[in-house]
């Protein structure tokens, strides 16, 4: 099991029964990490280097010191990496050690830590209120604190970096290195692992942070703000990498223009605007770089299904889909017209497209257990002929609980793994319940409840749309004569009666959306049904040893003969 999630297996083991205390334990954590970010001198012990020792690291004072001759400012190092250390570096170290023990840290690192705790608990119970897609999973509250502290290391670094970018781009004014700081890489990464408005929420409570420790500049923390939000626009729809890097283009112009905007209100712009549109361009691609090298990391430490996943999954190839063409072909070929259909309902209505494809791909994979008792891949005797309502009732709702397993098995990630368990919601196998009722002994009653399947109800868009899909290509398969008018009573038909049974009461479908996506199917169907021209054969193939045939017209004399034969012997390559 990979790290996160045994992490999140052990809160769940420890606190089980009490996600309460899990979230208390994740925001005291979170407030822990972010105090001592802001206040190292809370942790500082005291330095071990002597006169003539070698320096293994940048030593930086983490308060102001005024003695003597001695004057350092909070930050400024005072003993670089390499150097050799002497009397007057030993002397320096001796006077930061004596003015952070003069300084009592207690009352304002109280102060902040209050203060993270309460901006945090006021943001996440906002965001648990007021957003349908913000997760309470110890597994989601796990991943937000990591890239909450993955931003506060960025920002603990800056100073180690500006020095860096100094060495490295000397014509840059000293004002502008701050702007470089990808503190946008946070909100960028929760929108490729969780969704738009969670992001909104990261990046505004990040941004306030992040002026807040930058000297409380309000600048800093409009500019944190908007290119948080620019990144995660950005990526939106992230099918493809280079998908991230178009993003972090158009984080760097939008982090120019700001840039340009603050210098203008300043009045800097007027005199050095390169400079900060280079400051700009250079953040949106260092949040590039950092975003695409750091996601799949998350990715696969926290078991989430990505666009760019979605894609893998999608490809014919895979395990999964090809023991499925190949012990079950008739499921197969159903899934891959409901992936068909769901594609296109899911972008008339704003859902994802992508995820309802692939889920569609998948809904079935239960069915490999036992592909010969699923109507579908029936060629000959149908076995439930031999079988009690009750057995048979069991295998179909057995499909559902297997395929979730296979989904397991296979990471093909909670989102897939959803639609699975979803995709039938608490429905009714109405043949078998009804033929439990016909064949059932005199007095034995029979409990609609062993003929439901356990669900649970859909609970996103794209387990509704499966949902449809997969009850109307079913039904479909019965039409003799499939016109288009027909197609459209059926489909208007089964999307009633799985409204009015209540199975689409916990997503997010309108009716607005249940018009849209029966016009969508209409579409689709309309394509898959439609008729082609007779077109019809020559006359020595339709017309030869007194046979009729369709077609018109007589072919004579020698050619007629030598057509026929060669007619005959490309049948017989073929072994006809």
């Amino acid at each position: 099991m990979n790290p996160a999630g045994a992490i999140s297996e052990r809160f769940s083991f420890v606190f089980r029964g009490r996600p309460g205390v899990v979230r208390l334990v994740i925001l005291f954590l979170a407030g822990l990490f972010t105090t001592i970010i802001f206040f190292p001198s809370i942790t500082f012990f005291g330095y071990t280097q002597k006169p003539g020792d070698v320096a293994v690291m940048d030593v930086k004072s983490p308060v102001d010191v005024s003695s003597g001759d001695i004057r350092l400012r909070k930050g400024e190092i005072v003993i670089r990496d390499g150097q050799v250390i002497t009397e007057a570096d030993a002397a320096r170290l001796r006077a930061v050690e004596a003015a952070v023990g003069e300084k009592s840290p207690i009352v304002p690192v109280a102060g902040f830590f209050v203060f993270t705790i309460v901006f945090m608990s006021v943001s996440y119970l906002f965001s648990s209120r007021n957003i349908r897609k913000f997760s309470t999973l110890p597994k989601d509250l796990i991943l937000l604190a990591v890239i909450y502290s993955g931003v506060l290391v960025l920002l603990r670094l800056s100073g180690a970096a500006t020095a860096v970018m100094k060495e490295v781009l000397p014509v840059l004014p000293a004002g502008v290195y701050v702007y470089l700081i990808p503190v946008a890489v946070g909100p960028m990464l929760v929108r490729l692992l969780l969704n738009s408005e969670v992001a909104l929420v990261f990046a505004a409570f990040v941004s306030v942070m992040t002026g807040y420790y930058l000297g409380g500049s309000l600048e800093v923390a409009a500019y944190s703000l908007i290119g948080g939000l620019a990144a995660s626009m950005g990526v939106r729809h992230c099918t493809h990498r280079s998908i991230v890097i178009k993003a972090g283009l158009l984080l760097g112009a939008i982090n120019s223009a700001t840039l340009v905007a603050i210098g203008l209100i300043n009045g800097s712009a007027l005199t050095h605007p390169a400079p900060l549109v280079v400051a700009g361009f250079l953040n949106g691609m260092v949040t590039a770089v950092l975003a695409i090298g750091i996601a799949p990391l998350l990715e696969v430490a926290f078991q989430y299904t990505t666009n760019i996943r979605l894609l893998e999954l999608s490809r014919m190839d895979h395990p999964l889909l090809k023991e499925l063409a190949v012990r079950a072909p008739g499921t197969y070929h159903h899934s891959i017209v409901i992936g068909t259909l769901v594609e296109a309902a899911a972008e008339s209505i704003n859902a994802n497209p992508l995820l309802a494809r692939v889920a569609a791909y998948y809904h079935d994979i239960g069915k490999l257990k036992m592909p010969a008792y699923f109507i579908e891949n029936i060629s000959h005797e149908n076995r439930h002929d031999k079988l009690a309502p009750s057995m048979s009732s069991l295998i179909l709702l057995n499909h559902v609980k297997e395929g979730v397993e296979l989904a397991g098995k296979y990471r093909l990630g909670s989102e897939i793994i959803d639609v699975i368990n979803q995709h039938h919601g608490t429905s009714l196998i109405m043949y078998f319940y009804q033929k439990a009722k016909n064949s059932g002994a005199d007095g034995q009653s029979v409990d609609e409840i062993d003929y439901r399947y356990p669900g649970p109800k859909p609970q996103t868009k794209e387990a509704g749309l499966v949902m449809l899909a997969d009850a109307i290509e079913a039904a479909s398969k019965t039409i003799t004569d499939p016109t288009p008018d027909k197609i459209q009573w059926l489909t208007q038909k089964i999307v009633n009666k799985i409204f009015t049974d209540g199975q689409l009461d916990e997503c997010e479908l309108t009716l607005k959306d249940l018009h849209a996506i029966t016009k969508s199917f209409n579409r689709v169907f309309a394509g898959i049904y439609h008729h082609r021209i007779d077109y019809p054969e020559p006359a020595f193939i339709t017309r030869e040893d007194g046979v009729e045939g369709i077609g018109a017209g007589q072919v004579k004399g020698e050619k007629r003969d030598e057509d026929k034969k060669d007619v005959r012997d490309r049948l017989k390559r073929l072994g006809i």
